[in-house]
């Protein structure tokens, strides 16, 4: 087997908004195709960030819960709201309340989100086309506090807070709830729609019932130092070093290989990033035994338990064959990251609300960096994610 036959270069399919790749993880789902998006990704946000021509625009990541999509349906003219299970196969859409209890009863938050969403968002939304948005607070629910001075809201792990006589505030302040809306649908029937990511939202009405939140950054306030440009520079320049090093593994002869090594080398990175730890190849190995292992314990008889085990064999002669390979791979997946996280601070410095969870104040979920329509995240992942992967249940 050659190094290549752990790599799918399978791109996900970006025209529905469904998950967000950080910016370091695109090699690893896509080679050398991946490294090049996640590259100038990178570089065209760092030229606008110095205000230089660029094709990149960047929009303030918002940790809201539920991500709503809604709209007219373009087969049917009907108003309706939707999970992101709209764009399912068989489509939850809901045009009445009826019918949010029918599709999402078992789920009594999400029904009273999208209640209030098939309420309000009639009120402001364009008489066309179809968009979707974080739902970040809605009165009914409690989810808004008032207190020294501020309005808190929490609508998933992140609480943003403003002051109550600002502008924003006062807004907060009159609103039923509010969302902030990222991306917009184009097409002629609803499984076909196409993703356009930070649109324009000049079609947007107002009402005091909805507050819009905004997702855009005003680039020009954001503070990024000399230093921390060469710093960006530096890892860019290693993570190029690194890839240039494996520049031949997408020409090598291979065999079709679809046994989850990409979301191995994934679920390894996160859990990594939960211990506060880096990964490795011997890591990596170890993680491959224990999935394989887990794999066998849950089928019952000998034959089977033997046919999962032997992958693990498999897996780490071709990860020994190809260690330096691995390393690297690594190596670029790091200094990405660092270039990247170098970004995401530059981006943090400027800010329309405080962000704290629990007692200890942090920077914002992250941003999303689009160029030629493909959306990136870029979080820093020693901070949020961690903090996020501890909230989940385990």
């Amino acid at each position: 087997m050659r190094f290549k036959t752990f790599l799918t270069e399978a791109v996900s399919d970006e025209s529905k908004l469904t998950h967000l790749e950080h910016a370091e993880d695109h090699p690893i789902n896509a080679g050398s195709a991946g490294f090049q998006h996640a590259f100038d990704t990178l570089h065209e946000t760092h030229q606008l960030l110095t205000g230089k021509q660029s094709k990149a625009s960047v929009t303030t990541k918002l940790d809201g819960s539920p991500s709503v999509v809604f709209g007219t349906h373009p087969e049917n003219g009907k108003f309706f709201v939707a999970s992101k299970s709209a764009f399912n196969a068989t489509p939850k859409l809901n045009y009445t309340p009826e019918d949010i209890e029918a599709n999402h009863g078992h789920a009594p938050g999400l029904v009273s989100k999208l209640k209030a969403a098939l309420q309000h968002l009639p009120k402001v939304a364009p008489k066309q086309g179809v968009f979707q948005g974080e739902f970040m607070f809605n009165k009914d629910d409690g989810d808004v506090r008032e207190e020294g001075g501020k309005y808190h809201f929490t609508p998933n792990t992140i609480t943003y807070s403003k002051e109550s006589n600002s502008e924003e505030g006062k807004k907060i302040g009159k609103a039923k709830m509010g969302i902030a809306v990222h991306t917009a649908y184009h097409g002629d029937t609803l499984q076909d729609m196409k993703a356009e990511y930070n649109p324009q939202l000049e079609n947007f009405g107002s009402h005091e019932d909805v507050h819009i939140i905004s997702p855009h950054v005003d680039t020009d306030k954001v503070k990024y130092p000399e230093a921390a440009q060469n710093e960006f520079k530096q890892h860019m320049q290693e993570a190029l070093g690194h890839h240039s090093n494996l520049e031949n593994y997408d020409h090598a002869d291979h065999e079709g290989r679809n046994d989850g090594s990409t979301d191995l080398m994934k679920t390894l990175i996160n859990k990594h990033v939960r211990e506060g730890t880096e990964p490795s190849v011997d890591s990596y190995k170890e993680h491959i035994k224990n999935y394989w292992e887990k794999k066998a314990a849950g089928v019952k008889t000998d034959a089977a338990k033997q046919s999962k085990l032997k992958n693990i064999a498999a897996a780490h002669a071709h990860i020994d064959k190809n260690r330096d390979k691995f390393e690297t791979m690594l190596n670029v997946h790091k200094s990405l990251q660092k270039a990247k996280n170098v970004l995401v601070n530059a981006l943090a410095s400027h800010t329309n609300y405080d962000h704290h969870v629990g007692d200890q104040e942090v920077k914002p979920e992250g941003h999303v960096a689009v160029i030629n329509n493909r959306p990136t995240k870029l979080v820093d992942r020693d901070e949020f994610s961690r903090l996020n992967f501890a909230a989940r249940p385990r």
